[in-house]
């Protein structure tokens, strides 16, 4: 089994649409990601937190998670409720555990290698982000003359 990872999508509003966890498809279909684990919350205008289950979706809406490979339980209630008391008022959130399915390849090719995975850390979108444009206006400053590394000697 891959890392699991908890992905946490909010919406404004009480519904969430369809095409969040269709996105996800493709990856899930060509075996890369594997969803293991979906429940929704909802936080009303007081904040007040609900939760609910694949299970408990009427058969229409039941569609878009097909992808889902099956519901394991792995989010605790006291999970969700950490969880919930971070989403926002009026606000609808979906919560899944996704397995990172296209590791297992890689870690038998490592293990066959006689190698170790010494570290797998998983970056910040903000940080990476900012680590990126760090580099992009280091090429740009470079490739116009200037420097930005050791700027004072």
């Amino acid at each position: 089994m891959g890392p699991l990872e908890v992905l946490v999508i909010e919406c404004p509003g009480d519904t969430l649409k369809s095409e969040i966890i269709l996105a996800l498809a493709p990856a899930v279909d060509c075996g890369h990601l594997r969803i293991l684990d979906v429940t929704f919350i909802r936080s009303d205008p007081l904040g007040n937190i609900s939760s609910y289950e694949l299970a408990e979706l009427d058969e229409q809406e039941l569609v878009a998670y097909d992808v889902v490979d099956e519901t394991r339980g792995l989010l605790s209630v006291r999970d969700i409720a950490k969880i919930g008391a971070k989403i926002a008022p009026n606000s609808s959130a979906i919560l899944m555990v996704i397995e990172h399915a296209w590791t297992t390849h890689l870690e038998k090719a490592v293990v066959a290698a006689n190698g170790r995975l010494a570290l797998h850390e998983r970056i910040p979108s903000d940080v990476a982000r900012a680590a990126l444009e760090y580099d992009r206006a280091s090429r740009v400053s470079d490739a116009e003359g200037g420097r930005t590394c050791f700027a004072d000697g």
